[in-house]
């Protein structure tokens, strides 16, 4: 591993640098920059990450329909981390397919475990992966649970002994309700269908006359906008609105129309 990777692999835990205290909403993945994305290094285990196919060696190319392309680390890192419990879509590449699936962030903090400390309560200057973690949990006042121990950046392995210099634990909580969702039920046989969604315009057909709402929702299922349409037109219907100010991201075009209501879920870049 080169120099800079190294570098930027120990600057990118759960996508976030490694800081004492620090605490984010991250998903749990080790990564560094690519030209492609973001590569992952390793997925720490008890997090988000964890819970899906996602493995060390991947390439995550895109959040919410967004490309990393191009990016630099701290323009990847601040993609990838957000608020606690709010659902993201990633797309990465494993073994040369290309796969997608939708995690919540955790809670996540990091902090530092000293290395004195350490070694004035086992009485010894090298330890293993349980002992950091039986230390690192006995010290934390907290009720966040441990789930890893880094060295400089890496996991801790359960086979490995090392000295008590550049350790941090990983804690991780999760909320026990998940955030707002959407109470109203969509139609399945809608009389409308969203064709387009840009910034500038939001298309849709119809298949009678008649007044159109069209709402645009986020990921937690907040109305960002809501646009009526008077007296539209069987067929092709284009409505303008200002979506300049829009985060990049995935969202929710729901239609109501002459009772029926219609919702798919379209990219903003």
């Amino acid at each position: 591993m080169n120099k800079f990777i190294k570098a930027s692999l120990v600057a990118a835990l759960l996508a976030a640098p490694i800081m004492a205290d620090e605490e984010f909403g991250g998903i749990g993945v080790t990564i560094y920059q690519m030209r492609d994305g973001v590569k992952v290094a390793e997925v720490i285990p008890g997090t988000p990450a964890a819970e899906t196919k996602l493995q060390a060696g991947d390439v995550i190319t895109a959040v919410d329909g967004v490309s990393l392309k191009g990016n630099d680390i701290e323009t990847s890192k601040s993609m990838l981390r957000g608020v606690v419990n709010k659902p993201l879509e990633i797309t990465y590449i494993s073994e040369g397919e290309t796969y997608t699936a939708t995690l919540r962030r955790a809670q996540i903090t990091v902090k530092d475990i000293e290395g004195a400390k350490v070694e004035s309560w086992y009485n010894k200057s090298e330890f293993n992966a349980q002992e950091l973690e039986t230390f690192a949990s006995a010290t934390e006042s907290n009720n966040k649970q441990l789930v890893a121990v880094l060295q400089q950046g890496s996991l801790v392995a359960a086979d490995q002994s090392v000295k008590a210099t550049n350790l941090n634990g990983v804690y991780v909580e999760r909320a026990n309700e998940f955030g707002p969702k959407m109470t109203k039920t969509l139609n399945k046989h809608s009389s409308s269908s969203l064709k387009g969604f840009t910034r500038k315009a939001i298309s849709f057909n119809l298949s009678s006359a008649g007044t159109a709402i069209v709402t645009v929702l986020n990921s937690d299922g907040a109305e960002v906008a809501s646009l009526r349409v008077d007296n539209a037109q069987p067929g092709f219907n284009t409505v303008r609105w200002n979506g300049e100010n829009i985060p990049s991201g995935r969202y929710l075009v729901r239609i109501d129309h002459n009772g029926s209501v219609s919702g798919k879920n379209a990219v903003l870049k």
